[in-house]
């Protein structure tokens, strides 16, 4: 082989959109991700394709869990909910030594593409991979240039290994695919599943005709290019890779053929999407540079995590490598993000898939594959962040066909389900899991109750805007038996914060993990009690990087409880605090991958994920410059929170509803808004 490769080394990645560009040196085996609506590629920057597991397994046991069936299984191409390819690649000879293109010198994130250059004696060869928007496919092409004095006979090989795999918590079929059968035909290599053959398929169709095209064992083929290039020349190879669940090879083969038959206008309209988003999404004009970039890159965020399948429409994967599902709890911290980004479509589809897979008590479910098959059953504060989505859906939008639409919904998980089922003692305190668990905890948890609180109040203003008096009516004598018994119930003067769980006799049980914070969260907290809370969290929850998971035992920190104490300190006078924990969330893009938000911070977990950016989102524009959000409503209010040393911000280009607004503040609280547009 040409090149011995040294897990320490480095490659150059590339960050470049729109105005932004970037670079930094980082780890050979840095995760990368270029992803379309049907399909996604995970690999390496430096071009190969390592074997990845659940991270969450490998941080708690050192190792996957032996009864893991994506145990190394995680990287290649996906088309949920199956997977085509392992990986992919090209090795080239030179001067009859075998060079495999898996040692980018640099990696270049567009968004769009993902672009790999590779240095050879004499060489150079530069990758440029693209999935497109709306195709089960991924485009790959390979320029080679001779850039020495003399002509040059190079063989190249194109390899793919096929490893055909169901999702997680799915199947289609009754067994999950154990193997799959491969074919050479004269410009393809293709495989279908064990499993649904006649169905389930991956193929690689290259534009050139190979010299030969061959099997090498029962997961991998190779294509062979016979090329010579005279001193100077350069020549560009295109291969389209499809993965399809229905309709087997014949669909994958059409597929292939009609991307490369369309190569250039689908490589072309994924450039132009993300120009759009850079274009027309809103801009953060402030005396901190990173935060107005962060904010820009969050929007190309959520578009990468944009999903849509047959069986459950347009929505957002919660985060890759591990989460390409959709989440009711991702999907509802992250809603505001979603339609703030411009994705007010696809996030009403997304919350409405909640009403669809209801259950019958009312409970909306935790997690649905991308078959559209229930994954988990929801825990009892899943459904009340659900409510709030739905009403942030609405504030965001205003529209009223999808409130009418969402309200049977919201009222059976409510009223019948959060403080029916699950409420046996009738204490407005809704029993069973929360965000986190932990031992000795007792059955209700201080989140879940914070939660259900903020719904009923979403409710009850849905109600009022429906005119349906006697709901409205019922969830205030809900949210005022709440608020009276609230604080003498949760509130914890020996450790300085609200207990994290109550049993049935309202005794307390404290274990410090970030969930503490949400009854400031919501606003639930009193003026008291949230300062005493602040005093406990900076003597014992935060470090450098935000909020820790658990204090004590989990110290790591993680975007979404950071994002929580960010509205908090916000919505209780901490405008610093608040700036603060944002700053830390937009810290996850100097870590790690290029251009993408973390599930931890630094860095670490899932390397994408959706709540990350889009809580970034939500904070800059409805806390820290304190924009009111009620699309149905004539005129915009807006409360500032500028922290120290800001004498204004600007918002452009922010869409409420049908309407477009620019927003300056000031740090007297002053503002002024300019409407952009008038009508849709």
């Amino acid at each position: 082989m040409w090149n011995q490769l040294d897990s320490g080394r480095k490659v150059t990645q590339r960050l470049h959109w729109a105005e932004i560009d970037e670079q930094r040196a980082s780890l050979a085996d840095t995760m990368y991700a270029n992803s379309g609506r049907r399909l996604y590629v995970i690999g390496d920057i430096d071009g190969r394709f390592r074997p990845r597991s659940n991270p969450y397994d490998l941080y708690a046991f050192g190792h996957p869990q032996p009864d893991d069936p994506l145990a190394n299984k995680l990287q290649g191409v996906w088309a949920q909910p199956v997977r085509g390819f392992a990986g992919f690649g090209w090795q080239v000879d030179v001067d009859g030594q075998l060079a495999p293109l898996e040692d980018a010198v640099t990696f270049t994130q567009t968004y769009a593409t993902a672009e790999f250059d590779f240095a050879l004696p004499g060489l150079l060869a530069h990758r440029v991979d693209c999935v497109p928007l709306d195709a089960p496919v991924l485009l790959t092409r390979l320029t080679l240039q001779n850039v020495g004095s003399e002509t040059r006979s190079l063989p190249l090989t194109f390899w793919a290994a096929f490893d055909l795999q169901d999702a997680w918590f799915t199947q289609l079929a009754e067994r999950r695919n154990d193997g799959q059968a491969l074919q050479a035909a004269e410009n393809y290599l293709s495989a279908c599943a064990n499993v649904l053959p006649e169905q389930w398929a991956a193929l690689a169709l290259s534009a050139w005709k190979p010299g030969v095209t061959r099997l090498v064992d029962e997961t991998r083929g190779e294509m062979d290019f016979p090329l010579v290039l005279r001193a100077g020349e350069e020549v560009t190879l295109t291969l389209a890779l499809a993965v399809v669940s229905e309709g087997g090879i014949p669909q994958a083969l059409t597929v292939a053929q009609d991307a490369l038959r369309q190569a250039d206008a689908l490589m072309a309209e994924k450039v132009q999407a993300y120009s759009s988003i850079w274009a027309n999404g809103p801009r953060l004009i402030s005396p901190d540079e990173r935060l107005n970039r962060a904010f820009r890159l969050a929007q190309a965020n959520l578009e990468m995590l944009e999903a849509q399948t047959r069986d459950m429409g347009r929505y957002f994967y919660a985060g890759l490598e591990m989460f390409p599902f959709w989440f009711s709890n991702d999907g509802a911290y992250s809603t505001a993000g979603m339609v703030a980004a411009g994705f007010a479509e696809s996030a009403k589809n997304h919350t409405a898939l909640g009403m669809r897979y209801q259950g019958e008590g009312g409970s909306i479910l935790h997690q649905i594959s991308p078959s559209g098959k229930p994954a988990f059953a929801g825990n009892a504060q899943e459904t009340p962040l659900w409510v709030i989505a739905v009403w942030d859906v609405y504030r965001w939008t205003g529209d009223r066909g999808f409130l009418s639409q969402m309200y049977p919904a919201v009222l059976k998980g409510i009223f019948d389900y959060t403080l029916g089922v699950i409420d046996p003692d009738g204490d407005g305190y809704p029993s069973g899991a929360g965000m986190v668990e932990a031992e000795g905890m007792g059955e209700e948890k201080l989140d879940s109750a914070a939660y259900t609180w903020a719904a009923l109040k979403a409710a009850a203003q849905i109600a009022v805007l429906l005119g349906d008096e006697a709901s409205q009516l019922r969830a205030q004598g809900y949210i005022e038996k709440i608020e009276a018994s609230f604080d003498a119930d949760w509130w914890d003067e020996s450790s300085g914060a609200y207990a994290m769980s109550l049993d049935q006799n309202n005794q307390r049980y404290q274990v410090p993990h970030w969930a503490v914070i949400v009854p400031l969260e919501v606003g639930l907290a009193t003026p008291d009690h949230a300062a005493a809370t602040f005093v406990t969290l900076r003597a014992t929850y935060l470090n450098q990087w935000g909020l820790k998971h658990t204090a004590g035992e989990d110290e790591r920190v993680w975007t979404l409880p950071t994002a929580t104490l960010s509205r908090a300190a916000f919505r209780y006078g901490e405008p610093d605090l608040g700036y603060a924990m944002l700053r830390h969330i937009a810290s996850t893009l100097e870590q790690g991958s290029i251009g993408v938000f973390h599930e931890l911070i630094p860095e670490g977990a899932c390397f994408l994920q959706l709540w990350s950016g889009a809580t970034l989102l939500r904070g800059v524009i409805e806390d820290l410059i304190g924009v009111e959000v009620r699309a149905d409503q004539p005129e915009m209010q807006v409360h500032p929170h500028l922290p120290q040393g800001w004498a204004s911000a600007r918002l452009e280009n922010l869409r409420v509803g049908s309407q477009t607004w620019n927003v300056e503040v000031r740090v007297d609280k002053s503002y002024t808004l300019e409407k952009v547009n008038f009508g849709s």
